[in-house]
């Protein structure tokens, strides 16, 4: 099952059905935006084997250049995506489906050369490699959402270190 409502955080164990759903949603994206996308990968928790996640797809996908984003966005429209921009300003043009209530995919969408994709995919393979890796994941994120008290931003602000240690090495 996927959906969260917007902004809060709750931890699922990992659901078996979750890659065949990235599969499923992996060809509508190509459908709608293959021309614009050089690769679509499964990222973030639900991609890996084992790890308890958020009940959300994420999906990263990278376009040649940013100038590309643009002409994706009424494309991902007709799929149910709501364009949400570069939140950070970093290059990271963020969608997301389903109502606020009940959020079911993310797509991050960035240029191919990006440090966050090839950050997003060393991090997802360490961890799918590497048990004790994605077990010390598990703990954390447990760990945060108790003392985050559900407060999405301290959560992820908690993570971050952590994934960039894990990428960095993997």
């Amino acid at each position: 099952m996927l959906g969260l409502k917007r902004g809060t955080v709750a931890l699922v164990p990992y659901c078996d059905e979750w890659p065949q759903l990235f599969v499923e949603e992996q060809c509508a994206l190509r459908a709608a935006i293959g021309h614009l996308a050089a690769d679509i990968q499964h990222i973030g928790s639900t991609a890996v084997p084992g790890l308890p996640a958020k009940p959300i797809l994420d999906i990263a996908v990278a376009v040649r250049e940013a100038r590309d984003v643009e002409s994706c966005i009424a494309p991902l429209a007709t799929l149910g995506y709501e364009f949400l921009g570069d939140r950070c300003g970093d290059g990271d043009w963020f969608f997301a489906k389903g109502p606020d209530d009940l959020r079911t995919h993310y797509v991050h969408m960035v240029e191919v050369t990006s440090a966050a994709w090839s950050q997003w995919l060393a991090f997802r393979d360490a961890l799918t490699n590497d048990d004790r890796a994605r077990d010390a994941y598990a703990a954390l994120k447990h760990r945060l959402l108790c003392d985050s008290e559900g407060n999405r931003k301290a959560y992820t602000e908690g993570k971050e270190a952590f994934i960039r240690e894990v990428a960095t090495r993997g």
